[in-house]
């Protein structure tokens, strides 16, 4: 019992709401139109037209029903003619609106090109029994202006009343603040001020070119808030040209004029939605990539350290036995030419060691597997013996750890490793300054000296830096080299969320 009395209570005031706001846009109609039943079929029948292709079906015959009974009033107040071909026209109607009405689409801009298609045949079919009569063309343009005008406002409506979380009324929802959106609501008056001064204020002689200064404001709104603001854009105009006191002379023209513009804010907001949603797409495949991007080079710093391990023991054992043997040699044999060979064989594993160890330095960083960033890199820096090449070294250090990832801390010592071997080579600096801070969801490395700059087209900037730059770049950041005043390498990284 509960459902079907709220459900009497819709339809009633479905009914109510309905019927005042249709005799209120018929009642505009007329000053547009040349007889009360071509009004009909202006601003009345774009709003029909709009409710019907938002609401569900269960509410069409009330919609219907509304018009009818208005249609019926009209013909007896006003001596409203045509009657039957305002109720065929509008049985037509039903058609496109039935078949658009199967199709919910996700995209914002297929919906709105689906239904501006419906609402252009609905248009058409709603002024296609006039065909016989002297005001077909009339017609045509009163259904085509009306459907382009109205219609697309309900959409904007109906998107944002389904797209809002609506909140029961009580005390908690009293006690929120309100956002009144101060910007908007002034830009909004602000270009409503410029249209009707576009109307008012033109010389005669200009007038002709409003309609083209009419698309200012549907370009600004659209770029700035998609389809929405076009479709606002487009209301505001017209209510700029149905206020304005220089068509009333030119009805025929304002009507193509609203055409027009409807038009014009229909496709580009569009467009400007599709731009949007094809930005979105291609933001989310380049997160997509570059999460992928860390995750390999994660498995390759992974793999790295699992071969640098075993290589170490491996060859480390491998080489320590060699050289017991080769001391073994020397103390039990009296031979000299095997003492030689002895210490030699010793000399030679020694030697493999020192560049097995420079080789697994350079397959992955072993400070990293003991010691955290920072004290990694002061580990590197007292390895480079920077102050024996008469540098005086400074590291500050305010980025957390635990916020990278494992192939950021390997970017950003190679980075720093990188950098203070070219400072040691090439810069001939007397100090050097490494910096590492946060700046707004991004850490910043910076690394700087007071030498001479690197040398145009050196190994090291041909090979290292641009190798470092491309692993960043593979990381989402980016890496810049300036040497205005010394060297001065920056480093910018995305940080990880969570």
């Amino acid at each position: 019992m509960q459902p079907l009395f709220s459900r009497l209570i819709a339809v009633i005031a479905s009914f109510c709401i309905f019927s005042a706001a249709w005799f209120c846009l018929w009642s505009i109609s007329l000053h547009l139109a040349d007889r009360p039943e071509l009004a009909v079929l202006l601003f009345p029948f774009g709003l029909r037209l709009g409710l019907m292709l938002q609401c569900p079906r269960a509410y069409w015959p009330v919609l219907l029903g509304a018009e009818w009974l208005l249609l019926y009033w009209l013909s007896r107040e006003v001596a409203l003619a045509h009657l039957p071909l305002l109720m065929l026209g509008s049985m037509l109607t039903l058609l496109p609106v039935a078949l658009i009405s199967r199709y919910r689409h996700q995209r914002d801009w297929h919906t709105l090109l689906w239904q501006g298609g419906a609402m252009v045949c609905a248009a058409l079919l709603q002024a296609l029994p006039w065909i016989t009569e002297p005001a077909a063309l009339n017609a045509v343009l009163l259904t085509l202006t009306g459907a382009l005008t109205v219609a697309p406002t309900c959409l904007v409506i109906w998107h944002y009343l389904t797209s809002t979380r609506w909140q029961p009324l009580g005390p908690s929802l009293v006690g929120q603040p309100v956002n009144w959106r101060v910007r908007h609501l002034f830009g909004y008056v602000l270009l409503f001020m410029v249209s009707l001064w576009l109307q008012l204020g033109l010389p005669a002689e200009l007038s002709r070119f409003t309609p083209f200064c009419l698309a200012l404001p549907i370009i600004a709104l659209a770029w700035h808030y998609g389809w929405q603001g076009a479709l606002i854009a487009t209301l505001m105009n017209a209510i700029a040209l149905i206020a304005s006191q220089t068509w009333h002379d030119h009805a025929v023209d304002l009507l193509l004029s609203l055409l027009a513009q409807s038009l014009t804010g229909l496709l580009l907001g569009a467009g400007i939605q599709r731009l949007r949603e094809l930005n979105q797409s291609l933001q989310t495949e380049l997160v997509r990539n570059r999460r992928l991007t860390e995750r390999l080079l994660e498995t390759e710093e992974s793999v790295r350290r699992e071969v640098a391990r075993e290589l170490h023991d491996d060859i480390g054992q491998t080489i320590t036995a060699i050289r017991t043997q080769a001391g073994i040699m020397q103390r039990i044999s009296p031979e000299n030419g095997v003492k030689q060979s002895g210490m030699l064989i010793e000399q030679l594993s020694l030697g493999i060691y020192d560049s097995v160890r420079r080789l697994l330095g350079r397959l992955r960083p072993r400070q990293l597997d003991d010691l955290s960033l920072e004290q990694a890199i002061r580990s590197l820096m007292r390895e480079m013996e920077l102050e024996g090449h008469g540098i005086i070294s400074h590291l500050d250090w305010q980025i957390d750890e635990a916020r990278l990832s494992e192939a950021q801390r390997v970017t950003l010592f190679r980075v720093c490793q990188e950098g203070l071997n070219n400072v040691v080579k090439h810069a001939s600096a007397r100090a050097v300054t490494l910096q590492g801070t946060l700046q707004e969801q991004r850490l910043l490395l910076v690394i700087e000296d007071d030498g001479c700059g690197l040398p145009v087209g050196s190994p090291q900037q041909g090979f290292g830096l641009a190798g470092m730059r491309e692993r960043v770049t593979a990381l989402g950041g980016s890496l810049g080299i300036s040497c205005t005043h010394g060297t001065r390498v920056s480093v910018t990284l995305p940080l990880r969320n969570g």
